[in-house]
C-alpha cells in the first residue's frame, strides 16, 4: 500500500509561518477574498493559533503592514548612510530602494492592489507613508546639493518628482510585465542623464557657454 507523505511545513514557527501566508494568500486573493480558514491552512496552523497571535484576520494584516513599514525604515536609513557626492547618494539611495522592492515584489503588489484596487474592507493603514518618505529624502538630497552648489539653481520638487520618476517607472515595469523592459541597469542610465542635464557646470564649461553665448 502506497503510503501519502505529508506536507513539508516550513522550518519557521507558527506566527512566523502566518506572517508568510498572509502575504501570500493577500497578494494572490486579496484581502477580502481571504478567509481565515485559507490563512491557516496556508500556514499548517489552527484558527486558536492565529487566535493568539494576532486576535483576528485584520489583526494579523495590520501586523504584516506595521512589520513591513518597519523593515522598510530600516532600509532607509542604512541607504541613507552611504557618503559620497549628492549624485552618487541619490544613485545609491534609488539602486538600493529598487533592489529592495523587487526582493519583496509580493508585498509591494499587495501594497498597490489595497491602495489603486476597489475597497476590499482591509483595515485602514497609511500606505502613503511609503512614498512620502521617499520624497522627503530625496528632496533633502537635492536641497543639499542646491546648497553644495552640486546642483544648478532651478525648482526643488520639479528635480525631486523627475528623480522619483525614474524610480518609480522601473518598479510599476517589475509589477506589470512578466519581461520588464526596465531593470536597475536602465533605471541608473536614466538617473545619470537626469543628472547630467542638472548639474551644475564646472567653470571651464561655463565659461565657454557665456563666450558662445555673447558670440565671442
Amino acid at each position: 500500500m502506497k503510503i501519502q507523505s505529508l506536507p513539508l511545513i516550513p522550518p519557521v514557527d507558527a506566527r512566523a509561518r502566518l506572517m508568510i501566508a498572509a502575504l501570500d494568500q493577500f497578494t494572490r486573493r486579496g484581502y477580502a477574498g481571504t478567509s481565515v480558514r485559507e490563512l491557516c491552512e496556508a500556514a499548517y496552523v489552527t484558527k486558536p493559533v492565529l487566535y493568539y497571535y494576532f486576535k483576528s484576520k485584520e489583526g494579523l494584516y495590520l501586523k504584516l503592514m506595521e512589520e513591513s513599514y518597519a523593515r522598510f525604515e530600516t532600509i532607509l536609513t542604512d541607504l541613507t548612510s552611504f557618503s559620497g557626492t549628492v549624485r552618487q547618494r541619490v544613485i545609491h539611495f534609488c539602486e538600493g530602494l529598487f533592489t529592495s522592492y523587487v526582493e519583496q515584489l509580493s508585498l509591494v503588489k499587495l501594497c498597490y492592489a489595497i491602495y489603486y484596487g476597489p475597497p476590499q474592507g482591509a483595515p485602514s493603514f497609511n500606505l502613503e507613508q511609503y512614498y512620502d518618505r521617499v520624497l522627503d529624502e530625496i528632496k533633502g538630497l537635492v536641497e543639499e546639493g542646491l546648497v553644495q552648489g552640486e546642483i544648478k539653481p532651478g525648482n526643488v520638487l520639479d528635480i525631486v518628482w523627475t528623480i522619483t520618476a525614474c524610480l518609480s517607472i522601473a518598479i510599476e515595469e517589475q509589477l506589470c510585465r512578466s519581461n520588464p523592459r526596465i531593470n536597475g541597469v536602465s533605471m541608473t542610465r536614466m538617473l545619470e542623464l537626469v543628472f547630467e542635464g542638472i548639474a551644475r557646470p564646472c567653470q571651464d564649461d561655463f565659461t565657454l557657454q557665456r563666450q558662445h553665448e555673447q558670440g565671442v
